[in-house]
């Protein structure tokens, strides 16, 4: 069986290197697929090609990447891909959208020749507005691809009771995000790293950056705090502004590759998270399995993995202050910090074990493949 895999509207491997997650999709998901499948297409909106998969020799048996010679904007290159690859995407049993941004080229797939796709609804996409599509068109390409998946993925309860209004609900499946366990897991030994918060992500203003530096202001007087944010994005010289400012150390380490994402959470004290909207948070779900305290915003998206005083501690995302309270009390109670770390690995290795949940996926591509 062979399958057809398209990213979200503009990506390709050369993105997903830039912020850092090109082994989590190499390790995660393409060597699973290609012990299930027997040919994987990837349909990339960049020019480039499966050597610039590193570390992924033992795929190119499997895997080939389809990509444009040059740049093009990315709605002619979703319109191109079915035009350019009809033979490749015919050849398809079903095809995988890895957001719901990029299924444009499976619905000209699924009119054209039947192709089948499944797709993951994982945030809120029309508020978002990183695709570079009009409000208006976000709806319109989010509602016409959830009526035409043959099957939706979503990874949390609130998002399939939002996607069940526009699919019908036995083509939505509740398939959470998850983590290589072996990987991100806890130190062997955990000490004080003198009061290292780290955080992972992008540096963009929904992200509420600003809120963590104001509490480690706060903080200074009486709790040694340093800050490691981890990413990149549009705010980092503001960012990094706003620290001198204040006088916060705060490291900006750019974006690092997946693989070494373990040992800079096991160098650390405490993760936050302190965004105003999340839909289910990997880099959360990472840091929780590594046994780190994690100090995350009371948002929909956060309340799916943290329970408040358990697995995790919540905090009003408006509210600076509130973000340097729960932060002094896993740096200064270090029994309350290994128990928060203790239950919320506990939770992790319990369900979100990447491994399982993507055979679970890969069962349902096969499920609703044609013939």
């Amino acid at each position: 069986m062979e399958i057809g895999l398209l990213p979200a509207l503009g990506s390709g491997i050369a993105e997903l290197r830039r912020t850092g997650q090109d082994s989590r999709l190499i390790d995660g998901y393409l060597r699973p697929y290609a012990r299930a499948f027997d040919r994987l297409w990837y349909f990339s909106y960049l020019p480039e090609s499966a050597a610039d998969l590193a570390g992924a020799a033992d795929l190119t048996g499997a895997l080939r990447v389809l990509a444009p010679r040059g740049r093009r904007p990315r709605l002619w290159r979703a319109v191109e891909i079915p035009i350019a690859h009809r033979r490749e995407l015919r050849r398809a049993a079903v095809l995988r959208v890895f957001q719901v941004t990029g299924v444009i080229p499976a619905l000209i797939a699924r009119c054209c020749w039947g192709v089948p796709f499944v797709t993951t609804y994982g945030f809120w996409y029309a508020r978002l507005g990183r695709s570079g599509l009009p409000a208006v068109a976000r709806r319109a390409l989010e509602r016409i691809g959830l009526r035409m998946a043959a099957a939706v993925i979503v990874p949390t309860e609130e998002l399939r009771a939002h996607v069940v209004r526009l699919a019908p609900a036995e083509r939505v499946h509740l398939i959470p995000n998850g983590v290589d366990l072996g990987r991100f897991a806890p130190a062997a030994e955990r000490r004080s790293r003198g009061g290292r918060v780290v955080y992972v992500g992008r540096l963009s203003e929904e992200k509420n950056l600003a809120a963590l530096i104001q509490a480690a202001a706060a903080l200074r007087a009486r709790v040694p705090c340093q800050v490691v944010m981890i990413g990149a994005g549009p705010l980092r010289a503001e960012l990094e502004a706003a620290a001198r400012a204040a006088g916060v150390p705060v490291e900006f380490p750019g974006v690092v590759d997946h693989r070494g994402l373990p040992e800079w959470l096991r160098g650390a004290d405490a993760f936050a998270l302190p965004s105003f909207t999340e839909g289910h948070p990997k880099a959360l779900i990472e840091a929780m399995a590594t046994g780190l305290p994690c100090v995350a915003s009371d948002c929909s998206g956060n309340r799916t993995l943290v329970k408040d005083g358990d697995t995790g501690l919540l905090f009003d995302p408006r509210d600076p202050a509130a973000l340097a309270g729960q932060l002094e009390r896993v740096l200064t109670r270090p029994e309350v910090a290994a128990a928060l770390g203790r239950r919320g690995r506990d939770l992790v290795a319990r369900e979100f074990d990447l491994g399982r949940l993507v055979e679970g996926e890969i069962d349902l591509l096969k499920r609703v493949a044609r013939p």
